[in-house]
């Protein structure tokens, strides 16, 4: 059964990108605009991994990231941010379990991806 992803990010044409390589790779993914419309999206199709940006209106990464871990309790759920903040290490303590620079190649995105889910021991496509 493939993997389902989230991918969240307010650029459509990056979202559509991101969307492409993973999809190629085998993954089912769902997209979302923004940090709220991602909220909705999670607690009611519950993916395997979601790929986030930081800033987005509405709820940006790490109030997404506060609001998974926290409200939704989703400790498990693995948390890819892609983002062009330098301050990894502010995400990484925000609850995103790995961070990722724009801009960034196919492989790196289902790198990254295939390296969380394998972490968290979920199916990989």
């Amino acid at each position: 059964m493939p993997t389902q992803i989230l991918v969240v990010d307010d650029d459509p044409d990056l979202s559509l990108l991101m969307a492409l390589f993973l999809r190629k790779h085998g993954h089912q993914v769902d997209t979302a605009a923004d940090g709220r419309a991602a909220l909705e999206k999670i607690r009611t199709s519950a993916p395997d991994l979601v790929v986030l940006d930081w800033n987005m209106p509405h709820l940006d990464g790490l109030g997404l990231a506060a609001a998974v871990r926290g409200e939704l309790g989703l400790t498990g759920l693995p948390l890819l941010m892609v983002t062009a903040i330098p301050d990894h290490a502010q995400a990484l303590a925000g609850g995103v379990d790995k961070v990722m620079a724009k801009p960034f190649t196919s492989a790196t995105l289902v790198g990254a991806v295939e390296e969380l889910l394998a972490a968290a021991g979920r199916a990989s496509a």
